[in-house]
């Protein structure tokens, strides 16, 4: 019970520094240095989400390795802490569904740090976005995109859709896929979807003594392919990569 309380305090203290430093510190980083805040704020981040994997013992594992070419990564998605774990390893920023930016602490930190929000079946609202993903690209941004438009339990990955994979195609910019696995227990407590609320689930991945994931890294694509055969491979991809699990290229982080 002690250790719960710990977690929580620290968790709890993590957060109120994420609102300030998404809140107020960046933002007065961007005035006082313009451009040059840009790899101080990544930093926060980056340092930010790792601190949360060491709170909640988060066993990150990587196979393979992240391309330097890749501006666009794929990933199918699972939970929340997808964010967290991917936000742990790389400078990232995130598309995520609408829903997204309602919810408490990690929405108001996805809307602060440059999340982009999609509203599933706005067909205007998503080609603003796609035009945003595309001048983020060409920038040298890298974004995650998460395809299935939803999360799920992880025992199937779902069929990705291909509209937003046009940006990388415009911005001639090569595509990863990213394999997401839970592994032992996390495979049962991970899993945020549904009805699920975030306190509660949080609550749940606290008592928790240890969560494994694994970020399997996949061989990049062209972007000359078309946008359908780009999201039909990468799927398969991300499924091949966690049905075969590979032990081989294995790094370990944030534990």
């Amino acid at each position: 019970m002690l250790r719960l309380w710990y977690k929580s305090i620290l968790i709890v203290a993590m957060f109120v520094y994420g609102m300030i430093a998404a809140g107020a510190i960046m933002p007065l980083l961007g005035v006082l240095m313009g451009r040059r805040a840009g790899a101080i704020c990544d930093r926060i981040r980056l340092n930010w989400n790792r601190i949360i994997c060491r709170i909640l013992n988060v066993r990150l594992q990587i196979h393979g390795e992240p391309s330097e070419h890749a501006r666009l990564l794929v990933a199918n998605h699972i939970s929340w802490l997808d964010i967290i774990a991917l936000g742990a390893y790389q400078s990232v920023i995130f598309v995520a569904k609408q829903e997204v930016a309602a919810w408490p602490v990690l929405g108001y930190l996805a809307k602060r740090t440059g999340t982009l929000f999609v509203r599933r079946g706005d067909v205007r609202q998503t080609a603003a976005i796609a035009e945003q993903m595309t001048w983020k690209l060409r920038q040298g941004k890298q974004i995650v995109l998460f395809p299935e438009g939803t999360t799920t339990t992880g025992a199937r990955v779902l069929r990705f859709h291909s509209r937003l994979f046009q940006p990388a195609q415009l911005a001639q910019v090569q595509i990863q896929a990213v394999a997401i696995e839970y592994r032992a227990q996390a495979r049962e407590i991970a899993p945020f979807v549904g009805e699920d609320e975030f306190l509660p689930h949080l609550l749940r991945l606290l008592k928790h003594r240890c969560i494994d994931i694994h970020l399997h890294y996949c061989p990049p694509l062209p972007p000359s392919l078309h946008r359908d055969v780009l999201a039909q491979t990468t799927r398969q991809q991300i499924v091949s990569a966690i049905v075969v699990q590979t032990a081989e290229g294995i790094s370990t982080v944030g534990t």
